[in-house]
């Protein structure tokens, strides 16, 4: 095993595995750090709708008015909290197709590009299927179909990778005689 050739292509790996992933959140930008949760309008329905500090002296419709607004409350909240969700999964969606055509990309170019060296090849190689199982499992909840038709592309891509360079797939010796 050369490696020198081995160490190149693993460079080659742990730069572009982040690369991508900055590259992502830099053009697909919502959703990102803390806006990657709902925070919705600050919004305490016990606090906006108290009980007095004695609830004891409470008459049961006015016990039922506090409860019923604080119910509704909550189920605006959570209404709200649901729409920011499906928002986000379809963004998260888009962000995925991104991901996955730009590692099929440079898979295509590590395949069909001849004049590259062995570990620069593979280093793309490797670092496109590691940038592509990273963003599957990050965004597997997005069910995107357009990102799964990818997905299968870049699976046959891949074989026919493998197929093809078999014969110096990581067998990199001194020099071939």
């Amino acid at each position: 095993m050369n490696w020198t050739k081995l160490l190149y292509m693993l460079m080659i790996v742990l730069l572009y595995v982040p690369m991508v992933f900055l590259g992502a959140n830099v053009f697909f930008p919502e959703y990102t750090g803390t806006n990657s949760y709902y925070h919705g309008p600050y919004t305490d329905c016990y606090g906006k709708h108290p009980y007095p500090a004695d609830p004891d002296k409470l008459t049961a419709p006015e016990r039922a008015a506090i409860d019923e607004n604080q119910r509704k409350c909550n189920e605006d909240f959570q209404k709200a909290q649901e729409e920011f969700e499906q928002a986000k999964l379809s963004y998260e969606g888009r962000k995925y197709v991104f991901i996955s055509l730009f590692n099929l990309g440079i898979l295509l170019l590590a395949l069909f590009l001849p004049k590259l060296q062995d570990s620069v090849t593979m280093g793309l190689f490797m670092g496109s299927i590691a940038a592509t199982f990273g963003g599957t499992i990050r965004y597997f909840d997005t069910k995107s179909k357009i990102g799964f038709a990818i997905l299968v592309i870049t699976f046959f891509a891949v074989l026919y990778f493998i197929n093809r360079k078999k014969e110096n797939f990581l067998d990199w010796g001194k020099a071939k005689k």
